[in-house]
């Protein structure tokens, strides 16, 4: 067996191990709370990832237009200037 082959497969049990310790974790995590909280969790990172998917996507977009750099860019270039 080559070098490669033997670090794929150690990284693959690593994984592997540490996939079943997370899930482990958080199934007995999650048995402790009460339903409220924990939808309440999944809301709030509902929340988060579509405003963060919305803010990347929209300076992605501003990237590629060539649109006018934000005033906290413009703030960094002077900086950078001085």
């Amino acid at each position: 067996m080559s070098r490669s082959t033997t670090l794929q497969l150690i990284a693959a049990a690593i994984t592997i191990a540490v996939l079943a310790v997370l899930h482990q974790g958080l199934d007995w995590f999650f048995h402790l709370m009460s339903v409220d909280y924990a939808l309440g969790v999944m809301t709030g990172a509902v929340v988060v990832l579509l405003v963060w998917f919305y803010e990347d996507r929209k300076d992605r977009l501003s990237r590629a237009v060539g649109d006018i750099p934000s005033a906290e860019q413009q703030r960094a270039r002077h900086s950078i200037d001085l």
